[in-house]
Order: C-alpha cells, then sequence, then structure tokens
C-alpha cells in the first residue's frame, strides 16, 4: 500500500507527505476485515485474492479514504483510478454498501468483527467476559488513535520543568498524568515531542502508561536485586533503573540475542550504564537469588492495536496456543527454581486482552504451586469475573483507562 502512495505523491516526499502516507496505511490497516469484506461484496465478477497486488492495493486505500478518510468518491477515483473504469465502478458501489444491512444475518460476533474491524476469535473471546455495549465501547476506542504518554529520562535530565516546557514551546500540549507522578499525557501534537532532539539523544522517552503501570507495580528499591526476564527492548528496563536510583544490580536478560544486544546499546547511549544483560531462556531460571522479578512475557499484543493494528490481523488460534505455551515455560521455571524464596517478590504481564495470557495462567499458577497473590497497588480493575486470581489481577483497557491493553499480577511464592 505504501507504493501504491509513494507512486502517488512522488519520490521526493516532505514530511508532511510521509505523515500523509503513514496515516493512510495504518488507517487502511486498522480497517483491513471490513475493507474486504466491503470488496467482496462489490467485486462482482473477480475475487479480491485474484487482483494484481498493486491494483488490490490501491483498491483497499481508495475505499478506506472514501467511507472513513472524508476524501470526496471522485477525488478517490481520480487518484487511484484514473483510466481503470472497472476499478472505479467497485469504488462507486462501494461507497453506496449498508453495512448494517449487509451483516444483518450474521451472528453477533460476526457482525462485530466486521462492523468493528476486528478477527472474530478476539470478539467473540471479549463477548464471553465482558458485556455486549463495553466491547463495542473497547473495539470503536481500538480503531482510534492511541494516546501518548512521555516520561523525562533521569539518568540524562533530572529538571523535567525545562524539557517540558521546551517540547510545548515546539508545539506539543502535555499535561501532567492525574495517577502518576512523572509521567505526562501529550494531548496535542506528539510528533512534535518525537521529532524533538530530546526524543532522539533520550531525554524525554515515550512510553505507554500502563507499562509505567507495570515497573510501579513492581516497585524496585534502591540496593536491591532485581531481575527483568524478558526485557527487551528495555524500556520498561530503564525505569526499573530509575526507579532504583543506579543503586544495587538489575539484570535484564532476553532469549534473543540481537534484541538484548540492541536494547543494552539502546540503553547505554541513553546514559542508563550499570544494567547486566544477559542473553537466554528466562525460563531456565537464568538469575537466582533475586529479591524482585518481573516477567513481562512474550505475549500477542493484541493490547497493542491502538498503534499497531497489523497486530490483530497475526492473531489466530494456533498463534495462541504456542505463545500461552511459552508463557506457561516460563512461569512454571521461573517459580519452580524460586520454591521455598517467599521474599521474592514477581510480577507477571502482558500487553493482551485475552484471558488466555492472563488470568488462566496465574490460575494455572495457584493450581500447581504454592502461591500466595499481591495487591498490585496500581491503577486498574480487576481481572476478567470468574477466575480463581481475578480480584488480586489488574487489568487496563484502552476504553476504561486511555492505556495499551494490559493484565498485572503480583505474588510471592510459599517455602
Amino acid at each position: 500500500m505504501r507504493k501504491v502512495l509513494r507512486g502517488l505523491v512522488g519520490v521526493g516526499l516532505t514530511a508532511d507527505q510521509h505523515g500523509v502516507l503513514y496515516s493512510l496505511t495504518l488507517g487502511t490497516v486498522r480497517r483491513l476485515n471490513t475493507i474486504d469484506f466491503i470488496i467482496a461484496r462489490t467485486l462482482r465478477r473477480s475475487r479480491l485474492d485474484t487482483l494484481a497486488a498493486e491494483r488490490r492495493a490501491a483498491l483497499r486505500l481508495a475505499i478506506y479514504e472514501c467511507r472513513w478518510g472524508g476524501s470526496r468518491l471522485s477525488r478517490a477515483v481520480e487518484a487511484y483510478f484514473p483510466d481503470d473504469t472497472e476499478m472505479a465502478r467497485v469504488v462507486r458501489r462501494a461507497q453506496g454498501l449498508d453495512l448494517d444491512s449487509a451483516t444483518a444475518h450474521l451472528l453477533l460476533a460476526n457482525q462485530l468483527s466486521i462492523k468493528c474491524s476486528h478477527p472474530t476469535f478476539l470478539v467473540e473471546t471479549l463477548l464471553g467476559h465482558l458485556p455486549e455495549e463495553e466491547v463495542r465501547e473497547l473495539l470503536k476506542k481500538n480503531n482510534d488513535r492511541r494516546k501518548h504518554y512521555l516520561r523525562v529520562n533521569q539518568f540524562r535530565a533530572r529538571n523535567n520543568d525545562d524539557i517540558i516546557g521546551h517540547l510545548r514551546e515546539l508545539g506539543a500540549k502535555i499535561v501532567p498524568d492525574p495517577d502518576i507522578d512523572g509521567l505526562f499525557q501529550v494531548v496535542e501534537n506528539a510528533q512534535k515531542v518525537i521529532d524533538s532532539q530530546y526524543f532522539v539523544d533520550g531525554d524525554v522517552m515515550v512510553q505507554d502508561k500502563a507499562s509505567v503501570v507495570t515497573v510501579k507495580a513492581l516497585d524496585p528499591q534502591p540496593g536491591e536485586v532485581v531481575w527483568d526476564a524478558c526485557a527487551a527492548p528495555g524500556q520498561k528496563t530503564e525505569l526499573i533503573w530509575e526507579l532504583m536510583r543506579g543503586e544495587g544490580r538489575l539484570v535484564a536478560s532476553d532469549v534473543h540475542r540481537q534484541r538484548a544486544r540492541d536494547a543494552k546499546e539502546r540503553l547505554d547511549r541513553f546514559g542508563c550504564p550499570g544494567v547486566q544483560w544477559v542473553h537466554g531462556d528466562a525460563s531456565t531460571a537464568l538469575v537466582r537469588g533475586a529479591d524482585r522479578v518481573l516477567i513481562d512475557a512474550p505475549c500477542t499484543s493484541v493490547g497493542m492495536v491502538q498503534s499497531h493494528p497489523s497486530f490483530k490481523w497475526r492473531l489466530n488460534r494456533r498463534a495462541l496456543l504456542n505463545l500461552t505455551t511459552v508463557q506457561n515455560k516460563i512461569l512454571t521455571g521461573i517459580v519452580k527454581a524460586y520454591s521455598g524464596c517467599p521474599d521474592t517478590v514477581f510480577v507477571y504481564s502482558t500487553c493482551s486482552l485475552l484471558p488466555q495470557e492472563g488470568e488462566w495462567q496465574v490460575d494455572s499458577l495457584l493450581r500447581t504451586f504454592d502461591i500466595e497473590l499481591l495487591d498490585p497497588g496500581c491503577t486498574g480493575d480487576p481481572g476478567y469475573a470468574g477466575f480463581e486470581c481475578s480480584q488480586y489481577v489488574r487489568r487496563l483497557f484502552p476504553h476504561r483507562h486511555e492505556t495499551h491493553g494490559f493484565f498485572i499480577a503480583k505474588f510471592r511464592v510459599g517455602s
């Protein structure tokens, strides 16, 4: 799709044109299954998968621009299909399609999947744990632009006011977050922050509120031994070290060697020395004797579809099974190794809306080990109802908390 757009605007793109290209691509990916459903209803003599790749991409983009991008039908047809009367007719038919009528015969999960642009499996799962109206709100919120948050890197620039003031002078509208001291909401012009030298140099870190909440739940203290068990790309690692004031021992590990190297280089460049990086499988309990352990496990990342809509189209039952198996292996390996260490505090988190990656995993631990669940002491709501751990864990939702979708559990292992 980006190739099609580059062909329309030319090769020497301005910053504004890059922004438009990114926005259109992101929007089209966000609405992909809805657009493809519309095409299937209007293409008639052909199937979408029989079209040449660039023609298919152009058709998707044209429909997105007409139905969600605010473009006039004539403008979209002229821009994408000036000499292709067949595709121009498809775009015109697509513009007039009534989605409510076209999906009225479908089951509720399928209706919401098409109308709200989410995989049916995800919709079915959410409907099993949330009221229908709230599921609609959540899916709608997932299709909106994310809210950006930032914090000042205390290893490089300790004066928050000066940097925040300079970013405001650049045109970014920034306000303090009401829940977390030192965290700021970027209300308008987040790109001004990302384009600034402060961001390039690492003076400010753009980090979602849910990610910060997770580290706050861990509550690392100066002088402790802390293990960040699935650490790359290292944003949580950096904040842990900040809260430790660079005192004690922080070990960050990752199963992917290059990701661990990249994270170490990034943190060193951003003025965060002293973190020990290790390459290895967390399920083997690489670090023993830690006071606190963060297990921010690999997951489907469907809590991040506001900023990365492609993540939802990768979701299927096989991928979920593979990831939950990895999560269980990591949790079981670490907890087993720390049996008899009742003073160690663990936080398990995933950037996911799925109970399979949250409540199911914690309940499995409770059935297998002597686990004491702790109050995470952070913002958020209780977990999905019906699980043993429900009242002890936390969930954050885009539509409730203006964050990524996140799951957080805090516990100790019995003696």
